[in-house]
């Protein structure tokens, strides 16, 4: 069975690259375009790592991760155009 890999972006084009790169090494993969279809998602499924953009409409990606954290401790990997030290410093905290 392979690894479950849920990619969560609101730009769906950033998704579909990464989906195809993930799914031709072999992975499987779950899509969300934001923080609330993420959290229902996770109702259901359990992935072995989520790709998690910070900068989503709504909820953003710290917020989920925030909320994600509270009930699992599925690995995650942030995705993001921020790269001021403020930033990191908030994404290490969670």
């Amino acid at each position: 069975m392979s690894e479950l890999i849920l990619i969560v972006d609101d730009e769906r084009h950033y998704r579909e690259l990464i989906k195809i790169n993930l799914e031709t090494e072999g992975y499987t993969t779950l899509e969300a375009e934001n923080g609330e279809q993420l959290l229902q998602l996770l109702e259901k499924q359990q992935p072995d790592l989520i790709l998690l953009d910070v900068l989503m409409p709504n909820m953003d990606g710290l917020a989920a991760c925030d909320l994600i954290r509270q009930f699992s401790n599925v690995p995650i990997i942030f995705l993001t155009a921020l790269s001021n030290e403020i930033d990191r410093v908030k994404g290490l905290n969670l």
